[in-house]
This record gives structure tokens, C-alpha cells and sequence, in this order.
């Protein structure tokens, strides 16, 4: 089940092990030994009296990964990722808590825009007094449309998006976990029409790495059930197109999904997942009822 779940969250970024630092050099026998001298104050940004850039704190929390990652508390979670704990977790978590503040104060949209934002997932959900947090904005996490470049006979290969086709949404997060789960939905509205992109499941900043919760699978309940739910959705966004529904692996989860057949992109352009080489609406609720993710590429596609 958790393979399943892997394919549709979009989970807090795991932090790499990157070769940065500072390495003292000592000569020996004609052998260079490479000592590295850096110390956990040496990986925090000089604060001046000017702010630190967005890159500048980047450039910190990646210097301050890194040494936690070599030097201090990593242990496995219940998935069998490295996750940062102690101490460790406390100094990457107030690196990447800078990081993001200044990403979201440099990119928040104006109270209209959020407003009409938020009114977009509201109805979707049909939950007038669902509240939300802005998070950030950013390119669409499924819409890549681009001319691809084969850089050799390996299967490596480059995309590159023309002016014309780049997307920005706007990132809210409901700030109550979903039902006897540890996650909670983020949701992409695209501020030029204000149409809600995108539905995932993500784990909050907060998440400390284990979850003593239930999941977004059981208790399983009836194919009415399932069905009645992904119907009201739809009917929430006032959709018109005929949906094919099918059961995905296993019955673990059902799909509704309609796409554009007709729709071709122009010669050299291609898609790069599902849902962007042609318009597309597709929404997915679990075997135990409750929503795993939505798309709908439609406004993208437009304008």
C-alpha cells in the first residue's frame, strides 16, 4: 500500500547529501589529506543589517543539511527514509523555516487574488469555513510542457519550457490534518482564472516523522460509497464533461478521469506527465472514501 500512496503524495522534500564545505589541506609523505574543519556555528549565514537573499538562505539550509546530514541525529522513519531528529532536526527545520518565509513574503499574492483563491477551494471541497494558509508560489507540479532534447542513447534528456507555455500557481495548505491521518491537502489555484489545478496530499512542516494514526485507505467502504463521493466533487465544480470510472490497483483507489482526445500540441512540444499533453480532469478517491488527488489542466491548456 505505502508503493501506492508513494505515486500520488507529494511528500516534504528529503534534504541530499551534497559535497560543500570547507576542507583544510595537509601535506604528508606526498599525500593530500583532506581535513574537514567546518563546525555546525560555521554552516549559519553572517546576518548583517541588510536581509539574507532567498538564494543566500538556500545556500544555508542546504550548507546546514549537509553537516547535519555527515555529523549529527539522522535515523530512519516508518517509510525507510533518512529523517533528521534531535537537534539535528531542530537546526534544519529553522533553516528551511527562514528559507520559506522569505519565499512566501516575496511571492505572496494580493488579499483579492487570495480571496478569490481560497473561494475556488472552498467550493471544491463544499466547506465554506475551510481555512487555508498560503504557502508559496510556484510552476505547476504536473504541467511540463516543453521541446525535449535527447542528450544520449541512455535515456538521458533535457526539457525546455518556451516562454509561451510557463505556468505560475498559487499554494495553499488546509491546516487541519485530513481524518484519522497525518497528512493534510494542498492545493494549486491558477491566479488567472482562479481555477483550482491541482489537489495532493502532503505531510505538514510539523510532521516529526511517525505517524501513530490511521491511513487515507481503511476502513475500506462500499463502491456506492467511493462513487458518491467522487460525484460530489464534481458536482461541487459544476463539470459537465462525462467521466469514465474505473477501479485502480487492486480497488485501492477509483478514478475518474476525462481528457481532450482531440487536443494535439503544436509540432515539438511535448508533455511530461498525465495530465499536460492534452486537457485533463481526473480525480482519484480511496478505497476508504476520502480524496487523493484531483487535476484539471483545462486552464492551463487556455490560457
Amino acid at each position: 500500500m505505502k508503493g501506492q500512496i508513494d505515486m500520488i503524495f507529494t511528500p516534504k522534500p528529503q534534504h541530499t547529501k551534497i559535497l560543500l564545505g570547507i576542507f583544510g589541506i595537509a601535506a604528508i609523505a606526498g599525500i593530500a589529506i583532506f581535513i574537514n574543519t567546518k563546525t555546525r556555528g560555521d554552516t549559519q549565514t553572517a546576518m548583517s543589517d541588510k536581509s539574507p537573499s532567498i538564494e543566500e538562505l538556500q545556500q544555508e539550509m542546504s550548507r546546514i543539511a549537509q553537516y547535519e546530514f555527515e555529523h549529527g541525529c539522522v535515523e530512519k522513519n516508518e517509510r525507510g527514509q533518512d529523517v533528521f531528529c534531535g537537534e539535528s532536526k531542530q537546526e534544519v527545520d529553522a533553516a528551511e523555516a527562514r528559507y520559506n518565509a522569505a519565499v512566501k513574503a516575496s511571492t505572496m499574492p494580493d488579499p483579492s487574488t487570495q480571496q478569490s483563491d481560497l473561494n475556488a477551494i472552498r467550493n471544491f471541497i463544499g466547506d465554506q469555513g475551510l481555512v487555508l494558509e498560503y504557502s508559496r508560489s510556484q510552476s505547476p507540479a504536473n504541467f511540463d510542457v516543453g521541446v525535449l532534447t535527447k542528450l544520449s542513447d541512455y535515456g538521458d534528456e533535457k526539457i525546455e519550457k518556451p516562454e509561451a507555455w510557463k505556468r505560475m500557481v498559487n499554494i495553499y495548505r488546509a491546516t487541519k490534518e485530513i481524518e484519522n491521518t497525518c497528512q493534510v491537502y494542498e492545493y494549486e489555484v491558477y491566479p488567472k482564472t482562479h481555477d483550482l489545478i491541482e489537489v495532493r496530499v502532503v505531510y505538514p512542516d510539523n510532521y516529526q516523522g511517525k505517524c501513530t494514526k490511521g491511513d487515507l485507505f481503511s476502513p475500506k467502504t462500499s463502491e456506492a460509497k467511493i462513487k458518491e463521493v467522487g460525484q460530489a466533487y464534481l458536482k461541487n465544480l459544476g463539470l459537465t464533461q462525462s467521466f469514465t470510472v474505473t477501479p485502480v490497483d487492486d480497488m485501492s483507489r477509483w478514478q475518474w478521469k476525462w481528457q481532450d482526445a482531440d487536443y494535439k500540441l503544436s509540432d515539438g512540444l511535448v508533455g511530461r506527465s498525465a495530465v499536460d499533453s492534452k486537457p485533463t480532469i481526473r480525480i482519484f478517491i480511496s478505497s476508504s472514501g476520502k480524496l487523493l488527488q484531483y487535476n484539471n489542466t483545462i486552464p492551463l491548456f487556455e490560457n
